[in-house]
């Protein structure tokens, strides 16, 4: 059977859905985020890496097209270099129908086909290093080839795990999970020179991370410190709550089928080499093993484990191709596939219809809170308010309400990456993010591209119930006055979903430093 003719229609089935859904939909919290790193590029940021904001700078011509679509299409392009690098990686530890049903399975993990394949978030840059970091592995530590070949690739691993690190620091576990596979199955390799010309080139590449957080008194490293910090009270619902997010994340049929294939390896080779098992497990493992332990202390995110489920999904198609065989069956897609691709399809069409059409309320019902658990709302409604916020805006203008220059204010990360984009972009208004670093992120930075606050100048700050939280005193005591609310609703089939709280400050009077930081 010819299964890459199969894998173009693939990719080229899978991409036209992502394109269309990258289209029609508004941008998440964390992407209208990572769009604010590409307004001025930086060597790091205060969360991740660059290769992000780079990823957007590229597809959207340098900013020059700047529509949901365009910020996304990175995204789209490397989950369908993903997919293509999957079946390679399949074909090198089995055979091309492992690969064929790597491929399916990647398409059907929501990390991988909607997370980090439709998505703008670092994991989409990070997974194309990171699986090219596996198809180099497996050829490195394979029993043929020859000593300048496995050189050459020890060389090429330092560069892309780099770049790996570059796009997220996850990446790290690439080194510690080949390293562990050395020290316990192929302790010759310590010898070569070439291992550590490897890592030195990773170094040298990740360096910028270091000077960056050097110049910032290692905000990001203290930030993510206090994250992933260890050893206070367990806190098991925590841990359970990872545990069930990893078990949707990456498709529930896929972790079954991961798990049967791991619990099948004792018993039967599934792969050509045991050599090739073993460094599966040796690099995702570990992973799983670190984020699993951290979230019995804090709260951890379900997607940080994702590429350690992405590398042991070979071992499951491999589990898959091996049943196959036994039976004989000429099947292109076995029904257990069908029905886990069938998973993350249900899920974006209930997506693209909740986001237009749900007639009810979702989550709190609380007028101040309304909406509160509507995780729709993080996708929806941002264009309408900032159409509805620029006529509010024209009107105190033209009345005099407000004086002329008026900016926009608020005190978290969202909802000011949405209101940047949606509100103050189209309407040419200034934005600015007040708080702490670990509320407003890495707008600290961004404010000091912008104008400055001048004194007697006026400010909106905009609330949504959603999020709400209202003007804090760090914001209310810079400004001589401060008016009630103007309430904007948020309509969703006739129903009213979400309130946005716009508050006239009136009178700048001075206090709030030039990035916007205070405690």
């Amino acid at each position: 059977m010819n299964y890459r003719k199969q894998l173009i229609g693939l990719i080229i089935i899978s991409t036209l859905v992502r394109m269309v859904v990258a289209a029609t939909t508004e941008l998440s919290n964390d992407e209208v985020y990572y769009w604010t790193y590409a307004l001025h590029l930086q060597w790091n940021y205060f969360d991740h890496p660059p290769l992000v904001a780079l990823l957007i700078r590229f597809f959207t011509g340098n900013l020059a097209v700047q529509h949901e679509f365009f910020i996304r299409l990175g995204s789209i392009v490397c989950a369908a270099i993903n997919t293509w690098q999957i079946f390679q990686l399949g074909r090198k530890v089995k055979d091309e129908q492992t690969g064929w049903l790597a491929a399916c399975l990647l398409t059907a993990s929501v990390y991988a086909g909607i997370l980090a394949g439709m998505m703008i978030l670092p994991d989409a840059p990070q997974m194309v290093f990171w699986l090219w970091a596996l198809l180099l592995l497996v050829d490195i530590f394979k029993n043929s080839g020859s000593r300048y070949s496995r050189n050459r690739r020890l060389v090429l691993l330092g560069i892309v795990t780099g770049l790996c690190i570059m796009s997220k620091v996850h990446g790290v576990f690439i080194w510690g999970g080949a390293f562990l596979y050395i020290l316990l199955f192929n302790r010759s390799l310590i010898r070569n020179p070439f291992l550590y010309l490897g890592i030195l080139l990773t170094g040298l590449i990740i360096m910028p991370i270091y000077w960056w957080n050097l110049d910032n008194h290692f905000v990001t490293l203290n930030y993510h410190g206090d994250r992933v910090g260890f050893f206070s009270h367990l806190q098991w619902d925590t841990f359970f709550r990872q545990v069930i997010g990893e078990f949707l994340y990456n498709n529930p049929i896929n972790v079954v089928l991961i798990v049967l294939a791991i619990v099948g390896m004792r018993r039967s080779k599934l792969l050509q080499e045991v050599a090739q098992q073993q460094l599966l497990l040796t690099i995702s493992l570990p992973l799983i093993a670190v984020v699993w332990f951290m979230s019995l202390f804090k709260d951890t995110l379900p997607h940080w484990t994702g590429p350690a489920y992405t590398t042991l999904i070979p071992l499951a198609a491999a589990y898959l191709a091996r049943q196959s065989q036994a039976k004989q069956s000429t099947r292109l897609m076995p029904p257990v596939v069908k029905a886990a691709i069938a998973l993350p399809a249900l899920l974006l069409v209930l997506l693209m219809v909740g986001i237009r059409w749900l007639p009810v309320k979702i989550g709190s019902k609380d007028e101040q809170h309304l909406g509160k658990g509507d995780l729709l709302l993080d996708m929806s409604g941002w264009k309408e308010f900032g159409h509805d916020f620029n006529e509010l805006y024209k009107q105190d203008m033209k009345t005099g309400t407000m004086k002329e220059g008026a900016l926009i204010m608020t005190d978290y990360w969202f909802p000011a990456a949405h209101l940047d984009y949606y509100v103050a972009r189209d309407a040419g208004i200034n934005l600015m993010a007040v708080g702490s670093y670990g509320n407003i992120h890495h707008y600290a930075w961004l404010n000091m591209y912008r104008p400055a606050l001048l004194t007697g100048q006026d400010a909106y700050y905009i609330a949504v119930s959603n999020y709400f939280d209202p003007p804090p005193l760090s914001i209310v005591n810079a400004f001589r006055e401060t008016g009630a609310p103007v309430v904007v609703n948020q309509i969703r089939q006739r129903t009213i979903v979400r309130h946005f709280f716009v508050y006239r400050l009136k009178g700048y009077q001075g206090g709030i430093p030039r990035n916007g930081v205070v405690d």
